[in-house]
């Protein structure tokens, strides 16, 4: 038995197909406009609902463009007179919006690698176009704003294609030019060197350094906004070497770590972040939009030459419309395509003007603006840039948390793997990291004590051969004692002797840890070898000590687990880290082991972490609002580690 739709809603589905798609399509591309550069400055819960949103708006934007002209060359071929010259106009709007915003190539990393394919999908959709373009010739009337408005589209699409190109991992960096010796910046940042000089005949950046300071290079150290600037784009000159994965010459790792080292020791965690955050903006915008290929003399004709068309075709289609029979419906439509299309292209210019990449591709005309450089570089330096969010999971908390109701009816049918994936969100908080100065401080600085100690090569060696005590294991234990001891915190001050500013390092730490162990697995594929074997035994332990007391707050659950200490495991829990969480506690307690030691071991394992994730993991979290251990990793990558 064949199905087939009632006759009525097959008209209406010939009727209003290409025209609901068109404006699916129209509203996909706004979305993305304003909303995709958000997903670098969102974190916490809202952050990934929002990322979620743009992914599915990403994916249904190219689909839907895709298929509408499908469905306009399907009515060519199977009704010529009836399909129309109007719909034969709207086919170039689908392939403009295929070329995509410039605020968004690819969401992921993944797409850029995939350009071939994004070619191929360029010959066949500007195909595609123009053969509807020309089998409506020679009695189409609207001929002209079709093929300004088709020349236009080419060049977004072009563009798109072009950014992918030069964004994938094969060739990123490949268009960069030497400054000095090994080392490579952008081309577009290279009127900052001496062929950008000022008016006095100076340069903004002074490549080669103009001042030596022994014998290793600029001395970018200061922490006024324009140093701190200049030692940005000096450190991105070095980034491409760690994203690759290769190493720096011994004397460029010495430059690098003199330009990210700040004179002033107590500005130094501060004017780190900042040269860190413009560092990262400027990978991220090279990565994920247009900007390295519009920013260029042969992006700023094309722009110019797309707006023109568009702005063409507006009025050629005015002025034909006159003379043409065309649906009121129809006809506001159009207008609201190329309306749109130029609403779209100017925000686009706006933001373009606004966007890192830009304003230090052009940083070199301040020297014509001399009362107005300091003010624009305070307020550049001081732009808000990532998401300032420290995700937050605390295993207590996972623990004692239980499912409402709505979930558990389906939980029959869900798996049981989505399930546990909804409790984590629901367990999940954030902290603002941006608001603590004091731990920027103290994290940086520990940081920087943990590249300097020789023991540190010692220690990653040890760990890295250690079975018995894995990171996993280790950071469970630490993650469970940090929480087990700070039930009482006035008694914690008293008896260890430690600020109050070393247990909320070690907080914040223990839970984002915990946070990428859960969440981000990508970032700990390296280090997590026995991770889940170790975190189901510990949970199913916790439970069934919390279990026979019927526990349904953290509070409770802290002082039990702190007071019921078995050591004895069950044979069926062997990679169970409790006892010695509880050990640890107990420890904490006592003052046998402090507060600060166990502040510096935070600061290692992170810093582990850092160093064995991946660096092209590293550079997915731009697109999520950004990793703190992504800031850990660039701070030694910095530092010449």
């Amino acid at each position: 038995m064949v199905f087939s739709l009632p006759e009525n809603v097959m008209k209406l589905w010939d009727a209003w197909n290409v025209r609901a798609f068109v404006i699916l399509s129209l509203l996909a591309q706004v979305f993305l406009t304003l909303f995709a550069p958000l997903r670098k400055r969102l974190g916490g819960k809202w952050g990934i609902c929002v990322r979620m949103l743009i992914w599915l708006v990403y994916l249904l934007a190219d689909w839907v463009a895709g298929l509408t002209v499908g469905f306009i060359l399907s009515n060519q071929l199977r009704s010529p007179a009836n399909s129309g010259d109007i719909q034969t106009f709207w086919a170039p709007f689908l392939l403009l919006h295929l070329g995509g915003p410039d605020t968004i190539t690819s969401f992921a990393l993944e797409d850029n690698e995939f350009w071939v394919r994004h070619l191929l999908g360029l010959i066949l959709q500007v195909g595609s176009t123009l053969y509807v373009f020309l089998m409506s010739l020679p009695d189409n009337k609207l001929w002209l704003p079709t093929l300004l408005v088709l020349i236009a589209s080419i060049i977004k699409y072009a563009e798109r294609n072009r950014a992918f190109y030069i964004a994938s991992f094969d060739h990123f960096g490949k268009t960069w030019v030497p400054v000095e010796a090994g080392l490579l910046i952008p081309k577009q940042f290279k009127k900052l060197g001496p062929a950008g000089s000022r008016p006095d005949g100076s340069a903004y950046l002074p490549y080669p350094p103009a001042v030596e300071e022994d014998n290793i290079g600029p001395s970018f150290a200061g922490s006024d906004p324009k140093s701190i600037l200049q030692a940005a784009v000096y450190l991105f000159g070095t980034i491409r070497s760690p994203l690759l994965g290769s190493f720096l010459s011994e004397s460029q790792s010495a430059k690098g770590s003199a330009n990210f080292r700040s004179k002033n020791e107590d500005c130094f965690a501060k004017d780190a972040l900042q040269k860190m955050e413009i560092q990262l903006s400027l990978l991220y915008e090279a990565l994920h939009t247009k900007l390295p290929v519009i920013v260029s003399k042969t992006g700023y004709v094309s722009s110019i030459l797309n707006l023109g068309c568009l702005f063409g075709a507006f009025l050629s289609f005015s002025l034909v419309k006159k003379h043409y029979e065309l649906g009121e419906f129809d006809a506001w439509l159009t207008y609201g395509l190329l309306i749109g299309a130029l609403t779209l292209d100017f925000i686009s210019v706006i933001l373009l003007v606004f966007s890192d990449w830009f304003v230090i591709a052009n940083l070199h005309i301040l020297g014509y603006l001399p009362n107005l450089a300091s003010r624009l570089e305070t307020r550049f330096v001081k732009r808000h840039r990532w998401s300032n969010k420290v995700p937050q999971l605390n295993f207590i908390t996972f623990s004692v948390k239980h499912h409402p109701i709505w979930l558990k009816t389906l939980v029959t049918f869900l798996p049981v793997s989505l399930i546990e994936a909804i409790k984590v969100l629901r367990c999940l908080s954030s902290q603002n990291f941006g608001e603590h100065l004091q731990h920027r401080r103290s994290i940086f600085r520990d940081v920087d004590y943990v590249l300097e100690d020789e023991r540190l090569a010692f220690q990653e060696n040890m760990l890295d051969a250690e079975e018995e005590l894995s990171f996993s294991k280790m950071l469970l234990i630490f993650h469970i004692g940090t929480e087990l001891s700070i039930q009482e915190e006035d008694f914690l001050r008293s008896s260890s002797g430690s600020s109050d500013n070393d247990i909320k390092i070690c907080k914040l730490i223990a839970d984002y840890m915990l946070y990428l162990m859960m969440m981000e697995p990508a970032t700990m594929a390296t280090v997590s070898n026995n991770w889940e074997k170790v975190f189901k035994d510990t949970y199913e332990h916790t439970l069934s000590i919390l279990g026979r007391s019927s526990v349904s707050n953290e509070k409770d659950a802290r002082d039990i687990l702190s007071a019921n200490i078995d050591n004895h495991k069950r044979e069926d829990l062997v990679a169970s880290t409790l006892p010695e969480a509880q050990d640890l506690a107990k420890n904490l307690k006592n003052g046998t082991y402090g507060w600060t030691s166990l502040r510096a071991d935070w600061v290692f394992l992170m810093c582990y972490a850092a160093r064995k994730c991946r660096p092209n993991v590293h550079s997915q979290q731009l697109s999520k609002g950004g990793e703190l251990l992504t800031f850990i990793w660039l701070c030694m990558a910095n530092c010449s580690m």
